[in-house]
């Protein structure tokens, strides 16, 4: 992706100039945006199709190797935004402080342009959008990646601030986006709401037409014919079963295998099995439009999410429909939302959170039962895509934007 360095003086450095005939849509969320972030570039995509917004605008803090504003295509571009306070100690209340100053610099530097509205990534950037729609008469978008209160890393006097903060601000929203029926349950529950969406983190459909399936991790970590390798891809961090994934597999037979892709905290931990058992495999992450090639060389597709908090144990991970949608069965942690589209569709194998368990589920597959599944996950795959889903999202976007007063 090639990136472009502008100075950012509140100007607009379009090279075509303002459209003056259409609002802006503004995506906010106070973290690094290095574009990987797969939710909100499917997103402005889709919007910037149809459309409706002149510019669309996605803000972030700062990145270390990337520019201050990059333009992804003619109409979306990314401003990254320098923080004084960046270099704070990490802490919740130096997070709050250098949320402060960024959207500080966020609302000075767009609150001249005509803000049409504004989509909150995160419950800690409502906060601006409440202030755009106070100053600026736009619309906002709650559109939280997870059940923002109910995460494991909310605890103590941070829970309670934050749920204090969505409990106000939440009512400003003209329309909450969820990723699941159970967080849309949640809050349509906890605040009485009626304007709550789900809109799941559907992939864009692969096209699995060919013939013959790529052999890339087969080839590159000599696994026979008669096999069976099952992939975990994603971040190696704690909570999503990868220490579970590694004690399995260094029990189970030598003929299931196992290959990590992906990169964080425990890829460490993941090269210490590889160098001891045969049948564990790592691979460092690929870019996104990658993946799927990679991901449909295996056989079975891994999403063993712990119950840590009620943010996951709700959860409906992207990964586990990027694994149907390049024709992998999946085996999933018996959760309620996950487990909804393994029961209708027979597109896969739940099991309980422990390591026999899972061990016994993943020694009981075997290539027949494998073949049946594959043959259900190509019925199915069609339903779990990005092309499909956009359509509720856009009938919002469409809904608010008839609403703007231009």
């Amino acid at each position: 992706m090639k990136r472009n360095k502008f100075i950012t003086d509140g100007q607009n450095t379009s090279p075509q100039g303002p459209d003056l005939t259409k609002g802006i849509n503004l995506h906010v969320k106070p973290a690094h945006f290095i574009g990987m972030e797969t939710r909100i570039l499917k997103e402005t995509k889709s919007i910037a199709d149809t459309g409706l917004f002149s510019k669309i605008y996605i803000a972030s803090w700062w990145t270390e190797g990337h520019s201050d504003h990059q333009l992804l295509d003619s109409k979306r571009e990314v401003w990254r935004f320098h923080l004084k306070t960046m270099d704070l100690p990490e802490g919740f209340l130096w997070k709050i402080i250098k949320t402060i100053e960024w959207g500080i610099r966020v609302f000075l530097r767009f609150r001249k342009e005509n803000i049409a509205m504004v989509n909150c990534h995160t419950l800690s950037s409502l906060p601006l959008g409440v202030i755009f729609k106070l100053f600026c008469k736009s619309k906002i978008i709650y559109d939280p990646h997870e059940l923002e209160t109910e995460k494991s890393m909310m605890r103590g006097i941070k829970r309670t601030f934050f749920k204090v903060l969505e409990r106000i601000l939440i009512r400003h929203a003209d329309a909450v986006i969820v990723v699941s029926n159970s967080i849309g349950v949640w809050y349509r529950n906890r605040y009485g709401l009626k304007n709550i969406s789900v809109i799941k983190n559907f992939p864009y459909l692969v096209d699995n037409k060919k013939s013959q399936r790529p052999s890339t991790l087969r080839d590159k970590f000599k696994i026979k014919d008669g096999e069976i390798l099952f992939i975990y891809q994603g971040l190696l961090s704690t909570g999503r079963g990868i220490e579970l994934l590694l004690e399995v597999f260094s029990r189970s037979s030598s003929n299931k295998h196992i290959v990590f892709l992906g990169f964080g905290p425990l890829e460490d931990k993941v090269r210490e099995f590889e160098a001891v058992r045969p049948n564990i495999h790592f691979h460092s992450a690929v870019q996104p439009q990658e993946l799927s090639y990679y991901t449909a060389s295996a056989d079975v597709g891994l999403s063993i999410i712990e119950n840590v908090s009620l943010s996951y144990y709700y959860c409906l991970p992207n990964k586990m429909f990027e694994y149907l949608n390049c024709g992998l069965p999946v085996v999933i942690s018996d959760f309620p939302d996950m487990s909804v589209f393994v029961d209708q569709y027979g597109c896969g194998w739940k099991t309980p959170l422990n390591n026999e368990s899972i061990l016994k589920v993943i020694e009981n597959i075997s290539q027949e039962g494998l073949e049946q599944k594959k043959t259900n996950v190509l019925k199915c795959r069609g339903n779990f895509c990005w092309e499909k889903e956009e359509k509720k999202l856009l009938s919002i976007y469409k809904q608010l934007y008839s609403k703007h007063p231009s």
